[in-house]
C-alpha cells in the first residue's frame, strides 16, 4: 500500500513538473497604453476582466465604499444608451453576464459568456465601461443595499471581528479602510460622486485587461482598441508595498455572546515572491495542525484556522479561533507557533502538503473565469507570468525554506478578541518566542 501511495504521488509530481512547460499560450499586448494579457483557451467559453489597482488606496476615508457602489451600478445597469430592460434582456439572450467585486488592493469588473457571442457581448461590456447608465434609481437602490449590509455585517461576529481586526492593526493607514464601505460613508454618498470618482478612477495608469478565450490577442487588441483605448492617460498611480510590517497589539470589544471569537495577525512575505510560496505551504500545514490539536485532539473549538491571507500592500498571515474557553485556546495555539518556530515542521508534513496544495490549487482553476482571475491578481503581484511557474515553485520549495519563513516572519502578532470581555486578561494574548533559526 505504501509503495502504491508512493508511486501515484511520484506520477502526479512528474505531471505537474512539466505542467508550466505545456502552459497555454500568453502574450502581453499594449493597446494605445492599456496593458492586455491574452491567454489562450479552447474552451466554449470566454472571460475577460478589466482590473483597477489601487484598491483602498484609491479613495479617502469619507469615501470608504465608493468603488464597490460604482462597480455595482456598472454591472447591474448597463450602458447609457440602453434601458436597464434592455440590458438584461440581451444579456440573458446571449447568455452573457457582467459582475464585479472589490478589495483592499484592486477591483474588477467581468465579462463572461460563450465564444459565440462575445462579439455583441464585448460591445455591451466596454460601452457599460466607459459610459455607464448611473441611473438616480438604480443608485439609490444599490446604496441601500450596500447600507443593509454594512449594517449586518455588524451583526456577524466573524465579519466584525475581521473589521475589527483589520481597523486596529492597520490604525491610520489605507489598509483600516472597508472596501465595502460603513453605514456612514455610504449613507453620505451621491450620484454625482460615483460620477466624479468613475472619470478619476478608470483611467489607463491603473486599469489593465485580461483575456481567456479562443481568440488571437491580436484580436483581442483590436477591440480594445476600438473602445477602452478611449479611456484617459491619467497620471503616475500611487500603487506599493509597504515597508512596515504587523505590529503586536491588541483590541477587545465586549460583547455577550456565547462562543468567543479570536484572530491574530502577522506579517508575511512580499507576494509573488519565492518566499510567499514557502509561506503559503507553511501555514497550510500549521492550519492543519490547529484543526488537529485544537478541534480533534482538545475539543476547544470547531472550527479553528491559520493560513496566508491574499492581501498584497500589506502582506499577512491569519491565525484564527472561535471558543467558549478563550485562556486555554490562547495558550495551545501559541504553543503550536513555538513548536514551528523552535523546532520546525516535518519533510513528511511538507511532501503530503504539497499534493493536496497543487490539486486544490488546479481544481480552482478549471474555467476560464477563474484562470482570468488569477492572471489578473498574479500580475498586481509582480507578474502574470508567475502563474506558469507556479507548480515549479511548490514542487521545489525544501523543509528549510519553509522553516525558515516562520523563524523570519512570526515574531509579532496583533490579536482582535470580540466577546465576553471578563473571560480574558491581556496576558493570555502572547507574543511568539524569537529565534534565529529551528533546531533542526
Amino acid at each position: 500500500m505504501f509503495k502504491k501511495t508512493v508511486f501515484v504521488m511520484l506520477a502526479m509530481t512528474l505531471s505537474w513538473s512539466g505542467f508550466s512547460q505545456t502552459a497555454p499560450k500568453t502574450e502581453e499586448i499594449d493597446v494605445e497604453g492599456i496593458k492586455v494579457i491574452a491567454r489562450e483557451s479552447v474552451k466554449g467559453t470566454v472571460s475577460t476582466r478589466v482590473f483597477i489597482k489601487g484598491g483602498v488606496n484609491n479613495y479617502t476615508f469619507e469615501n470608504q465604499g465608493v468603488e464597490e457602489l460604482m462597480l455595482t451600478l456598472i454591472s447591474e445597469g448597463g450602458p447609457a444608451d440602453m434601458t436597464k430592460e434592455e440590458y438584461q434582456t440581451q444579456m440573458e439572450a446571449i447568455g452573457a453576464s457582467i459582475s464585479s467585486s472589490t478589495g483592499y488592493d484592486y477591483s474588477n469588473i467581468s465579462l463572461n459568456c460563450i465564444k459565440q457571442y462575445f462579439g455583441p457581448a464585448w460591445e455591451i461590456y466596454a460601452s457599460a465601461i466607459l459610459n455607464p447608465a448611473f441611473r438616480q434609481e438604480d443608485f439609490d437602490i444599490v446604496k441601500n443595499q450596500l447600507i443593509t449590509a454594512a449594517k449586518q455585517q455588524k451583526t456577524s461576529p466573524d465579519a466584525h471581528l475581521m473589521d475589527m481586526a483589520m481597523a486596529s492593526t492597520w490604525e491610520g493607514t489605507d489598509y483600516a479602510k472597508k472596501p465595502s464601505g460603513t453605514v456612514e460613508s455610504l449613507e453620505s454618498m451621491s450620484l454625482d460622486l460615483i460620477k466624479k470618482y468613475h472619470k478619476n478612477v478608470l483611467r489607463k495608469d491603473r486599469v489593465f485587461l485580461v483575456f481567456v478565450g479562443d481568440l488571437p490577442a491580436g484580436k483581442v487588441g483590436d477591440m480594445v482598441k476600438t473602445s477602452l483605448s478611449s479611456l484617459p492617460e491619467g497620471g503616475t498611480s500611487n500603487w506599493f508595498v509597504a515597508e512596515d510590517g504587523v505590529k503586536k497589539g491588541l483590541a477587545v470589544e465586549d460583547r455577550n455572546i456565547e462562543t468567543n471569537y479570536i484572530t491574530g495577525m502577522f506579517s508575511a512575505p512580499k507576494k509573488g515572491t519565492e518566499e510567499s510560496i514557502h509561506n503559503a505551504l507553511a501555514m497550510r500545514i500549521m492550519g492543519m495542525r490547529f484543526f488537529e490539536e485544537l478541534r480533534t485532539k482538545r475539543s476547544l473549538s470547531y472550527a479553528p484556522s491559520a493560513g496566508a491571507t491574499g492581501y498584497i500592500a500589506r502582506p499577512m498571515n491569519r491565525l484564527y479561533i472561535s471558543t467558549t474557553d478563550p485562556e486555554q485556546s490562547l495558550e495551545v495555539m501559541m504553543d503550536l507557533v513555538n513548536a514551528v518556530k523552535t523546532e520546525g515542521y516535518e519533510e513528511k508534513e511538507l511532501e503530503g502538503t504539497k499534493q493536496s496544495f497543487l490539486t486544490n490549487y488546479f481544481m480552482g482553476q478549471e474555467t476560464n473565469a477563474s484562470i482570468s482571475m488569477s492572471l489578473g491578481v498574479n500580475d498586481i503581484q509582480d507578474s502574470w507570468k508567475n502563474m506558469d511557474r507556479f507548480t515549479d515553485r511548490v514542487l521545489e520549495t525544501s523543509l528549510e525554506d519553509i522553516n525558515a519563513v516562520m523563524v523570519n516572519y512570526g515574531e509579532e502578532i496583533h490579536w482582535s478578541y470580540l466577546g465576553k470581555e471578563e473571560m480574558v486578561k491581556p496576558k493570555f494574548f502572547k507574543q511568539p518566542v524569537k529565534t534565529k533559526k529551528v533546531k533542526k
